[in-house]
């Protein structure tokens, strides 16, 4: 038998003034006046004690010591017979939360409200300690296992009742509790419950099945009160609630330590966006790291992230990712920026973490939302029907090789200012005009809001485009007092224009490739491919869901972009040794193959003919037209176990 096995979820008692057992030299017992201190090394990061295990079948006690380290907790058991001795390393990384105080009468369940530290000030009145006055110490741990990759729960209870003074007890209890947590700090953890925010957890209830109130409830939130983790629990209640949640709290940087997201990719994908649509978002970027527990039918980023961080995934999807969630640590990841022209006049930016798609997936996905309420089936099912009547799709594609040099952009609106000093007069109707608001004390609120957000309010999502004439890139507004606007003055047009776009660049992320109606010059690196396609898909995540492994090669920040081109002719024997092989990752082509090409690329354009089609960005439907994205490496923080 094992330590593991013969102490797991036993109280283990520091026993001072019982008399060990026969084999062991006895010592005298300590005064209750005077309590025997807790070992605390010099550098005050080590902690070390003798407990004892009752073994009630042998009827005797079994020592066991308990070292507490920057590695973690050491347990060592020596048995009587054959002098045998049982080490564990529980490793700091595996423990998620340790709690203190008196005996739980009850393991600890969370419900679907918002929860506070249950150590932190300000809560209900903890239960009465036992009559010996013990103090317990709750060591919650999963440890990671190999072969077949898992974790595995473990519970060590360490109960010390050295002193009859319940508060001496609960003293050394607090020491090995607040030892932990700097330990884990020391490991380049931030735990939750240190951060002195909360988490911000968004929950749809509605996700894959629809049974994602009873997974949180079940499952995630007893994580989080282990963890002793802060969070707030925000239930969506229609589309676009998460991206307006994140897009208008002003105080979410302030509140909130991190943002997870208890849903789908969809889910996920809306947060991401509203994000990108903060006046803050490149602090809002840095500072709140993502995170996905997946309760909907894709999933490919929960498996992404599970793939990057070498964690298993099933069979337990959702206890594993909550536990990455709260591991403390974060790894920078790519987002790709999606422009689109549909009908050619309008122009939106979004913004991407998984994937493009244009024909055949693309027409699996969504068609397949028919079937939705039998889960993941339903793209099984839809794949055969695709197979049986496969279409193709007639077009261009453009991508940029990853070694080409990106080519240099021009500034337009500069070089209008040039332009316009060399003659002022034939130019000044084709140059912007800057007017600045009036005075604060001129200015309510509402009037100041609506000014500084015109073209969010107007337009759908922001266009961001140097070809809308209310584009974001385009109107540009002067904001602060007499001096900002008497130093504007002594400036010349070139310098006020290149000021502006300089402010303006710290608001919006822009492009380092043409606009969607630019030419794209092959001199520039571009490679153009025309023709009938039956499937264009671009990935920057290994896995499209849970079980669709699609780019292998692929990292959360290498900056790149996986286009898997499959031409028209292909077979559809071929292609379906294409779609069964997707979930083994085996489906890419080893060698050249005159049908199928894959390309890692920076930036990529299709442009389909015609008005028929589906094309999706990160599984949802958008408008179908010319479409172009560029990757932006690192740009966000997700939740992983490795750190960066």
């Amino acid at each position: 038998m094992t330590a593991n096995e013969a102490i797991s979820e036993e109280t283990m008692l520091r026993k001072q003034s019982i008399t060990p057992p026969e084999t062991s030299t006895p010592s005298p017992s300590p005064s209750p006046s005077t309590p025997t201190p807790t070992t605390i090394s010099a550098s005050d990061s080590e902690l070390s004690e003798i407990f004892f295990v009752e073994n009630s079948r042998r009827k005797q006690s079994i020592k066991i010591q308990v070292k507490l380290c920057p590695e973690g907790v050491y347990l060592r058991r020596e048995t009587d017979e054959d002098d045998h001795i049982n080490e564990q390393l529980i490793r700091i990384d595996d423990i998620i939360g340790s709690r203190y105080g008196p005996r739980l009468k009850k393991r600890a369940r969370g419900g679907l409200n918002s929860c506070k530290n249950p150590n932190g000030p300000g809560q209900e009145a903890a239960p009465e300690p036992d009559s010996d006055n013990s103090a317990y110490l709750y060591i919650y741990a999963y440890l990671k296992k190999e072969k077949p990759l898992r974790r595995v729960q473990t519970l060590r209870i360490l109960r010390f009742r050295s002193s009859n003074d319940y508060g001496v007890n609960l003293k050394t209890a607090e020491t090995w509790h607040r030892t932990i947590r700097q330990h884990k700090r020391s490991n380049g953890s931030s735990s939750p419950a240190d951060t002195g925010k909360q988490l911000l957890i968004l929950l749809n209830p509605k996700s894959g099945s629809g049974k994602g109130r009873e997974l949180f409830q079940k499952q995630v939130a007893p994580l989080l009160t282990e963890a002793e983790a802060q969070y707030d629990l925000q239930i969506t209640t229609h589309p676009q609630y998460a991206k307006e949640f994140v897009r208008t709290r002003k105080d979410l940087l302030e509140r909130y330590s991190g943002i997870v997201v208890a849903s789908g990719d969809g889910l996920f994908y809306e947060v991401l966006n509203g994000l990108m649509e903060r006046m803050d978002w490149r602090r809002a970027c840095r500072e709140l790291p993502l995170g996905i527990i997946p309760c909907g039918s894709g999933n490919g980023l929960a498996r992404s992230v599970a793939h990057h961080c070498n964690e298993p995934y099933e069979p337990k999807p959702i206890l594993n990712a909550t536990l990455t969630c709260i591991a403390g640590k974060s790894t920078p990841m790519d987002v790709v920026r999606i422009e689109l022209a549909p009908g050619g006049d309008k122009h939106y930016v979004m913004y991407s973490f998984l994937s493009v798609g244009w024909g055949l997936i693309a027409d699996i996905d969504i068609e397949s939302e028919r079937l939705r309420s039998i889960g993941a089936q339903r793209f099984t099912l839809w794949a055969i029907k695709r197979l049986i009547t496969l279409r193709t799709y007639k077009g261009k594609v453009y991508y940029l090789r990853a070694t080409a040099t990106p080519p240099k952009k021009s500034e337009p609106v500069v070089e209008m200012a040039r332009e316009a000093e060399e003659n002022p007069q034939a130019n000044r109707s084709s140059l912007p005009e800057f007017q600045d608001l009036p005075e604060e004390d001129e200015l309510d609120a509402d009037h100041f809001a609506d000014a500084i957000s015109l073209d969010r309010s107007v337009y759908r999502q922001h266009a961001d485009s140097w070809h809308s004439a209310m584009s974001r890139r385009t109107a540009y507004y002067s904001l602060g007092g007499p001096s900002l606007r008497s130093n504007r003055s002594r400036m010349s047009i070139t310098q006020r224009i290149e000021a502006a776009n300089a402010e303006f660049a710290e608001t919006i992320p822009s492009g380092t490739i043409p606009g969607l109606q630019v030419p794209l010059s092959p001199g520039d690196g571009w490679v153009c491919e025309e023709g009938d396609f039956v499937m264009v898909h671009a990935a920057y995540t290994t896995h499209l869901s849970s079980d669709v492994f699609f780019a292998p090669a692929s990292r959360l920040d290498d900056g790149l972009i996986y286009l898997v081109i499959i031409r028209s002719g292909v077979s559809r024997h071929q292609l379906a040794n294409f779609m069964l092989s997707l979930n083994t990752g085996t489906h890419l082509p080893v060698g050249e193959d005159p049908f199928v090409k894959v390309v890692a690329c920076r930036a990529f354009r299709i442009e389909p003919t015609g008005s028929d089609g589906i094309l999706v960005v990160d599984g949802e439907k958008v408008d179908y037209g010319p479409i172009q994205a560029e990757v932006m490496p690192g740009l966000i923080n997700v939740m992983t176990t490795s750190g960066q």
